[in-house]
């Protein structure tokens, strides 16, 4: 009879070992991280019990986005161990951290790495049981500080066979499934301020726009639109005044090409009507690669600085005020802006840009540099009143020496605006 259960488990092992399906390419696991070996080797809460086995090949993520990939090397009932490669930001990886696995096709281990989906290293690696796992528990209680290091050091890792410069760019800043990773996790924030309407003097104000952006690792973009309209009637003259504008822009980033460098693309659009003066009827901005520094970044969303540098090609369409027909500027325009975004309490938070645009070259040769300098600066004061909810205070200051030339008006315009934002994780 004891022969016959050992051949039943002989032949469910081998059973398991040729048929169960490992992790599924939908299924997504939380795990943490228990013990850090030599070589990028890691222990994971998570085994045979959660559809893990060996050979397995996985993607790590967190809410920051990708964040390395890794082989199984062995699997126990509760735990795993797992060979990481290629990770992009190992400053990320921490056993205070809970991340996402994701499942990734074997046939997409680089060559140079499958020896440790195919060598048995079963007798090299120590188990897990869960006594084990609450000692490590009790231990991390005590120690808080158990973190990947900040580099991945050459002689930890397998090398890889001699490429070029240009083939080592591309590899580390172009994965289509980095992109689609990216790509998954969106952001959309709709703002307004107050709206007023008052039927005696047919008054209406409106402000109201939107934001959609992701915070991918490699990968990130970011849409936005803002309208504002102003209607009013002077109650004694009975003239109507009218004011009306909407912005638009389009970014798109490939994050980190360098360890403080990316890579941006922009595109905006505006355009604005007081009375009869439209100016600009439309001014399109075309920037199809500038350059951004990061100086510092803790939080994606909500600690960093940086700045960036942006030529852009400039189409300007305006009411002419000699004949009030429309005219046109166009030449290459140089942005330079800089960000600090910073959170002084946990409830209050701060976004401060400035942009100085300087125009280098213009169809319009009677008009000197000087008089077609934009100047752009403003400071967002954020209340985090829970939920996604925030109540702003934004205080903006523009110079545009172009109008000041035109019309004869003041270049300087200062906006105080007050409004209400609410976030989606989309």
């Amino acid at each position: 009879m004891r022969f016959k259960q050992i051949l039943i488990l002989i032949a469910l092992n081998w059973v398991t070992a040729h048929y169960t399906q490992a992790l599924e390419s939908t299924d997504v696991l939380d795990a943490n991280i228990l013990k850090v070996y030599n070589k990028n080797v890691l222990v994971l809460d998570r085994g045979a019990e959660d559809g893990i086995f060996k050979r397995d090949h996985i993607q790590i993520t967190s809410q920051a986005g990708f964040i390395a990939r890794g082989i199984c090397l062995k699997a126990n009932l509760i735990t795993s161990h797992w060979k990481i490669y290629r990770v992009v930001r190992p400053e990320l990886m921490s056993k205070d951290a809970t991340y996402q696995l994701r499942s990734i096709n074997q046939s997409a281990i680089p060559k140079d790495l499958r020896k440790f989906a195919s060598v048995d290293f079963s007798k090299k690696l120590p188990n897990f049981d869960r006594k084990e796992q609450k000692q490590l528990k009790l231990q991390q209680d005590r120690i808080v500080n158990y973190d990947l290091p900040n580099q991945v050091k050459l002689t930890e890792t397998v090398k890889e066979k001699e490429k070029s410069s240009f083939n080592k760019f591309v590899d580390r800043n172009i994965s289509n499934e980095v992109l689609r990773l990216d790509l998954s996790r969106n952001y959309l924030d709709l703002f307004a301020s107050p709206i007023s309407i008052q039927t005696r003097n047919d008054q209406k104000e409106v402000h109201y726009g939107f934001q959609l952006r992701n915070f991918g690792a490699k990968y990130r973009y970011e849409v936005e639109g803002t309208i504002k309209e102003l209607d009013y009637v002077d109650p004694v003259s009975k003239e109507s005044y009218t004011s009306n504008s909407s912005n638009y822009y389009g970014g798109f980033q490939i994050n980190r090409v360098t360890d403080s460098l990316s890579l941006l693309s922009e595109l905006s659009y505006f355009d604005e009507t007081i009375g009869d003066i439209e100016y600009p009827k439309s001014r399109v901005r075309v920037s199809p690669l500038g350059l951004r520094f990061h100086f510092w970044e803790e939080n994606a969303k909500t600690n960093f600085m940086d700045f960036s540098y942006s030529p852009s090609f400039e189409s300007l369409e305006y009411t002419d005020p000699t004949n009030s027909g429309l005219k046109k500027l166009s030449g290459l325009r140089h942005k330079l802006k800089a960000r600090i975004y910073s959170e002084f309490t946990k409830k209050i938070l701060n976004r401060t840009e400035l942009i100085y645009a300087p125009m280098s070259s213009s169809n319009l040769e009677d008009i000197s540099s000087s008089k077609l300098l934009y100047v752009q600066a403003s400071s967002n004061f954020m209340y985090d009143m829970g939920d996604k909810f925030f109540l702003e205070y934004e205080l903006s200051y523009e110079a545009d020496k172009f109008r000041n030339h035109i019309y004869g008006v003041s270049p300087d315009n200062t906006t105080q605006t007050f409004r209400l934002r609410k976030g989606f994780d989309i």
